[in-house]
């Protein structure tokens, strides 16, 4: 908070919460006017807004340029304001008396699907059948129809010259080898795309030429193309230029495989440092710059049942975890998150729509007062809890605390050798 003015008279500004809130008194001020402001100011209560005052808006999913860390501390590298912590915390609104020390064991639901994969010829199957069933006829036919589409709508503002191959219509074994061919590029590394094509016998690679020469590459890579421009020319989803691919992509990853009951809601980082609205940063992980994909995956074999792009639109986080779960409510799935996602307000919402949750928990995530209270005395090694029906709110001490939450587990605890785990 600052305490001080610019001075009695010009332009003076009171600044409250760490920057959240600011108000402007216009010149000319008298000095007792002043000092009954700088009065109120010193009156008022920690997290209250001074009236008629202009905010920041509200917290969001995440900012383009900042990330979040995933460790388990509370502390994150966005830092919410005090106002968006009370958004956030549902401590406030659930009375503590609601909140017990009485602990039960959950009654799990039975699982009701029945795991399955696609039926091969041959078991197991081959690279070439698995790619076969995933990219069909309907993946090919909307890319080769977009290109030539593309092609169309452009074909004025190219001006061939007497040396261009002439244009023919791409067709899907086309497509088929110019894709082979990026994938081949991504093994083998050049500081020119056309040094594939170069017949210098030091570097040539063979196998390039022989498949597609490099002008009828080249044209394909210029109107290689996803999505209609024409029908999105007013869209205002910055991923319409490959949203036809997400979507195909996320209904294949669907339909081919269905997954086991746990399930893990993560993050990944696609490495990216050109130019990109949506570009995010975080100095916590390896890779600090990329686009920003929050995946559902099955936890025993990594397989990516869904995924959500971020695209910097604003979307709170509570909204991003039920929509990518949705494909998977009313099964009785376990979902294992990290202090991230969890919230004692979405598990609730979850656990309506049968999906159980379990992991470690923020602080301001709606914990109650009270646990956060009997945390404070906890010597190492020493844990305790409260319940709310089948919501386990949990403090263990180890070096620091370790808050966590499931639907799933009771609050029993065994002793492991020099380590005590909870079960």
């Amino acid at each position: 908070m600052t305490d001080a003015t610019q001075g009695y008279f010009g332009m003076d500004i009171i600044i409250l919460n760490r920057g959240q809130t600011t108000k402007t008194i216009p010149e000319p001020v008298h000095s007792v006017q002043t000092s009954m402001t700088l009065h109120r100011l010193w009156s008022l209560e920690p997290g209250t807004l001074w009236p008629e005052a202009e905010t920041l808006p509200p917290g969001r999913d995440c900012p383009s340029d900042v990330e979040f860390s995933d460790s388990d501390s509370d502390d994150s590298d966005i830092r919410p304001s005090k106002r968006q912590r009370r958004i956030l915390s549902d401590s406030e609104a659930d009375s503590d008396e609601e909140w017990n020390d009485i602990d039960i064991v959950p009654s799990l639901e039975d699982y009701s699907r029945n795991s399955r994969v696609p039926n091969f010829e041959c078991d197991p199957p081959s690279i070439v059948d698995v790619i076969d069933s995933f990219f069909d006829e309907e993946f090919f036919n909307l890319v080769v129809s977009q290109t030539n589409l593309y092609h169309t709508q452009m074909k004025d503002l190219h001006k061939n010259s007497a040396k261009t191959l002439q244009w023919k219509e791409v067709t899907t074994n086309d497509m088929k080898k110019f894709l082979g061919l990026l994938v081949l590029m991504g093994q083998t590394k050049k500081t020119c795309w056309r040094d594939y094509w170069s017949t210098d016998p030091l570097v040539e690679i063979p196998i390039f030429p022989k498949t597609m020469s490099r002008m009828r590459f080249e044209q394909i890579f210029t109107f290689f193309h996803l999505s209609d421009n024409v029908e999105n020319v007013l869209s205002t989803d910055r991923l319409y230029k490959i949203r036809p691919l997400l979507d195909y992509v996320i209904s294949k990853s669907q339909s081919m495989y269905v997954p086991k009951q746990q399930l893990s809601l993560d993050e990944a980082m696609i490495p990216w440092r050109g130019r990109l609205k949506f570009k995010t940063y975080n100095p916590a992980k390896i890779t600090k710059y990329g686009i920003l994909v929050r995946m559902v995956c099955e936890s025993e074999s990594g397989y990516i049942c869904n995924f959500e792009v971020y695209s910097g639109v604003g979307k709170k986080l509570e909204e991003t975890i039920l929509s990518i779960l949705q494909p998977y409510f009313g099964f009785n799935h376990h979902v294992y998150q990290d202090n991230y996602y969890n919230n004692v307000s979405t598990a609730s919402i979850l656990l309506e729509n049968k999906i159980r949750v379990c992991g470690t928990i923020r602080e301001n995530r709606g914990l109650p007062k009270l646990l956060i209270e009997k945390s404070k005395n906890l010597q190492r090694r020493q844990m305790t809890f409260l319940r709310k029906g089948p919501i386990l709110l949990l403090t263990w001490k180890d070096k620091r605390l370790v808050r966590m939450i499931s639907t799933i587990h009771d609050a029993s605890m065994i002793t492991t050798g020099n380590r005590i785990k909870i079960i």
